[in-house]
């Protein structure tokens, strides 16, 4: 019979207990307290505070990196029937200028070392730096001036001089790529496989583009054995990410010239610490808000967990600040839901209550009945 008045305890629900007599007083005080944590964790239901911790950790919040990716393999397409007549002629590229019906002055020449060409009657003309039709204009007027009445004059490259540019970075494949032909930036990111996908170190937000200004003097000074060589001159464009990718700003698509060096930063890091369900640094993108790091880190605890957090960082002049802010409030959008910076460290306070009851779980014996 006390067995069997045992067992039937063990399966009390969120219900009532039965009264029944118990001849271990000990026993049925820890019991007791047992099934007293149990009709708290199991009875009380979820509080507000775990189901927004809850609808926080399944936001489906969208990867920046995959979509940038994507964006990139679509425009690289694009881009590479694109136009390319804003290209600037350089030493080694091969042209054709054809003049309509001046059969005889057609001519196929190689730009010179010094960035030149010598077409027949005109005489030695700088194109260095300039595209074809710049090269077109000048040429037009030097034969109109001299020799032609109105000449209908095309210039074309029919082979492009073998360019070096450089890749660094947040890049699966960083390193030097040696160009043949007009390329535009996305196409140099897709020769580079994209922007990295490694756990931690995703890209940033920017592009830069290092251009030196006199790099074609450098290559050929450093030829000659100069004696002394000026430093060159460079210039550093800062080139927004998702602007570039999502072909709304076709202007940021630059295209790429000899020397430059592409430099994609890594994205900066902040921290998630306290009652999370996985602590730990996250990437700090555009626009991060502390709700979506919350999520990142998946989710407050619900066994642990409040909705009291704290965001700590240092102002501009360097000192450390504390920001207090409430889950539950910024899930009602009562309160903002602040900007997370690089370098902040975001912990979720613990309860003492839960986590003193979940030691109390923890350390109380499973009691065990024998089966029938």
């Amino acid at each position: 019979m006390q067995t069997r008045l045992l067992k039937k305890r063990s399966v009390i629900t969120c219900k009532e207990a039965q009264p029944g007599s118990n001849p271990n007083p000990g026993w049925s005080v820890i019991f007791l307290i047992f099934i007293g944590l149990g009709l708290l964790w199991g009875c009380g239901g979820p509080s507000q505070q775990t189901i927004a911790s809850q609808t926080l950790a399944k936001m489906q919040t969208p990867d920046p990196n995959q979509e940038l990716l994507q964006r990139l393999a679509l425009q690289a397409a694009q881009s590479s029937a694109a136009n390319y007549r804003d290209y600037k002629v350089g030493p080694e590229d091969l042209l054709v200028i054809e003049i309509m019906g001046q059969e005889k002055l057609n001519r196929t020449l190689r730009v010179n070392g010094q960035g030149e060409i010598s077409p027949p009657m005109v005489g030695v003309v700088k194109v260095e730096g300039s595209t074809t039709r710049e090269i077109e204009k000048r040429l037009t007027e030097l034969y109109d001036a001299r020799f032609l009445v109105n000449p209908q004059l095309t210039v074309t490259v029919k082979e492009f001089r073998h360019q070096r540019v450089s890749v660094t970075g947040a890049v699966d494949k960083p390193g030097t790529y040696e160009l043949i032909g007009p390329r535009t930036l996305l196409e140099v990111l897709s020769m580079a496989g994209g922007f990295s996908t490694k756990t931690g170190a995703p890209a940033g937000d920017v592009v830069n583009v290092i251009r030196h200004q006199n790099a074609p003097d450098l290559v050929r000074a450093l030829k000659s054995k100069p004696a002394k060589k000026a430093a060159p001159q460079a210039e550093t464009m800062v080139i927004d990410l998702r602007g570039l990718v999502s072909g709304q700003r076709s202007e940021l698509n630059i295209m790429v010239q000899n020397g430059d060096v592409i430099h994609i930063p890594f994205a900066g890091t902040a921290y998630v610490l306290g009652a999370v369900k996985k602590p730990g640094n996250i990437a700090v993108r555009e626009n991060l808000t502390l709700s979506q790091a919350v999520a990142m880190a998946g989710g407050i605890d619900p066994v642990l967990g409040t909705s009291n957090i704290t965001v700590m960082r240092f102002d501009e002049q360097g000192r450390p600040i504390s920001i207090g802010t409430n889950l539950d409030n910024i899930v009602a959008r009562t309160d903002p839901d602040i900007p997370i910076k690089s370098n902040d460290v975001v912990v979720i306070s613990e309860s003492a209550v839960k986590k003193a009851l979940f030691l109390i779980k923890q350390l109380l014996p499973t009691p065990s009945f024998p089966a029938y």
